[in-house]
């Protein structure tokens, strides 16, 4: 399904907003651009209710629907009929539970955690009941954040210190409210938390994974200061293969083992700034939820600064934002009533050395459609049928983005 009508609007939206809800009008377009996104299709919507008995009350809702990307090669990659309803469980249920164990804890408010969007509807089915296994017709239904004045970051550029400060620290507390809840609660945790963890069903072949090594190789091997580096990058690759295949080759060491976005990003978190100045981000939410997972929270971090913040961040500010983190990290466990003595800041470090260079495998193949030119990419995801085709031959960003990571890794010995 690539398109939503007024019936499915109104059978979406009265859940939330009352069975008395009509949609009088709406329009609809693509909300994101060739090459920003490839696991849905999204679609901006303004939306026309009239609500209440008399029918006197008018609302405009500027919403975001949330679509499964159409059949073909996507859908082995993204698996829409887990991940589609995985995404739902975390819009649902798993940011209920964020919110109440910090209600119940009496987090501060200026320590709230508040990273996910508000939720107007969803479905996995044309049922009424939001099942477990999704299908083309699955929808979600968001606030559409741009227009509260929420913007994404520059891709190809990366995030400046100052955003990349406010991610770091939100994305600790994301991590710490979940490790509290499975210290804390942990029959919900199984029940909720975890759920939404459950695998995507990666249906591509090892012989297709393979495939693209010699194309990620290439990446590295056009970058003079990194050819000499090239069979360490090779080993990383087929390790992250391996463990691709076989899971159990990298259980998640339990003390931080936690639920993670898996795919954190600069263009899967948007920024919301202070009206008197408009380069000054205030606030952070968090979207893409389809591919999380149970893993190691370093996981996420060591993704994020490598793909997302801008040229010398991490060569200027790596300890000063590790450090960041773990306070953010405590402070939040702490606030939940979790004791905090087992995580300490040594113990984190060694937490990164151990889980940092399995983000090697899933760093380096990201760093082609984050960086790739507008002009390069597939205009439509139906035209997607392999991982050639987004892969685009490396630009300069993806070269200094690639350049970094490499010599980083190795420096810190994590290939």
């Amino acid at each position: 399904m690539q398109e939503i009508n007024q019936q499915d609007l109104e059978s979406l939206l009265r859940p939330q907003l009352g069975n008395e809800v009509i949609v009088e009008s709406f329009t609809s377009k693509p909300l994101t651009q060739p090459g920003e996104n490839y696991g849905s299709t999204m679609l901006a919507l303004e939306v026309n209710i009239i609500k209440g008995e008399d029918k006197a009350t008018r609302r405009k809702l500027n919403l975001v629907a949330k679509l499964v990307p159409p059949p073909g090669f996507l859908w082995k990659v993204f698996d829409p009929p887990t991940t589609a309803w995985k995404e739902i469980l975390c819009y649902i249920s798993v940011k209920e539970e964020y919110e109440k164990l910090q209600k119940e804890k009496y987090v501060p408010k200026e320590k709230f955690l508040d990273v996910f969007p508000r939720c107007y509807g969803a479905r996995t089915t044309l049922s009424k009941e939001i099942g477990e296994k999704a299908d083309e017709n699955a929808v979600l239904l968001l606030e559409n954040l741009k227009t509260l004045n929420y913007r994404l970051g520059d891709r190809k550029k990366g995030l400046d210190i100052t955003h990349t400060r406010l991610a770091v620290s939100q994305l600790a507390r994301f991590h710490a409210i979940s490790i509290a809840l499975k210290k804390l609660k942990p029959q919900v945790f199984k029940d909720i938390v975890l759920k939404a963890c459950r695998p995507r069903n990666f249906d591509i072949s090892e012989e297709e994974r393979r495939a693209n090594t010699p194309t990620l190789i290439n990446s590295v091997k056009i970058i003079p200061e990194c050819e000499m580096y090239v069979d360490r990058v090779l080993e990383a690759i087929n390790m992250g293969i391996k463990r691709q295949f076989d899971k159990s080759l990298h259980a998640p060491c339990e003390l931080y083992a936690t639920f993670i976005h898996s795919d954190f990003w600069v263009n899967n978190m948007m920024f919301k700034y202070d009206p008197n100045n408009e380069n000054i981000p205030v606030g952070i939410k968090f979207v893409d939820f389809q591919i999380v997972n149970y893993s190691s929270c370093v996981r996420d971090l060591i993704f994020f600064l490598y793909t997302s913040t801008e040229e010398r961040v991490i060569t200027n500010h790596y300890d000063e934002l590790v450090s960041l983190y773990h306070d953010n990290f405590t402070d939040c466990l702490k606030l939940t009533g979790c004791d905090t003595s087992e995580y300490t800041f040594q113990s984190l470090l060694d937490e990164i050395d151990a889980s940092a260079p399995l983000e090697a495998d899933h760093i380096l193949p990201m760093l082609t459609p984050i960086c790739a030119d507008k002009d390069k990419v597939a205009q439509s995801l139906s035209e997607i049928d392999s991982f050639a085709s987004v892969f685009t031959e490396p630009n300069a960003p993806q070269k200094r983005k690639t350049k970094e990571f490499i010599l980083d890794f190795v420096k810190r010995g994590w290939i």
